[in-house]
């Protein structure tokens, strides 16, 4: 089985070096983007089974943005917001901007991993 990949949103140097390293040993193959910007390149040049964006990457929110382009683009995507200032405002906005998981910082590790792969099979067993 090939290994799942993922777009992972980060503007934090320190969590796009160790995040990605702990998904890669669990199975996954992990792109980074560290901008909005950056995140839009990958998302128009390559295919991706999920993303991990975090909440606020450049401006308060705009990870919402992110979810938005690769629902568009990719509408099959996991798509998971991280965030280490949880609000039920943005909560709220995850619902309505169709956001499959809405993460706290400092993750879980093994409820990230566990809710990818969740996420992931449930996607899979879905008919097209």
């Amino acid at each position: 089985m090939s290994r799942k990949r993922i777009l992972f949103v980060d503007d934090e140097p320190s969590i796009r070096l160790t995040l990605p390293a702990i998904l890669q040993e669990n199975g996954f193959e992990v792109t980074t983007a560290s901008s909005v910007s950056e995140a839009m390149s990958e998302i128009s040049r390559s295919r991706f089974d999920a993303l991990l964006s975090d909440l606020n990457i450049g401006e308060n929110g705009d990870g919402f943005v992110v979810v938005s382009a690769m629902r568009r683009s990719q509408p099959e995507c996991v798509t998971m917001i991280l965030t280490g200032y949880p609000g039920f405002e943005t909560a709220v906005q995850g619902i309505r901007n169709q956001v499959d998981d809405y993460l706290t910082k400092p993750a879980d590790i093994d409820a990230l991993v566990n809710s990818l792969n969740q996420k992931l099979a449930l996607k899979n067993a879905r008919p097209f």
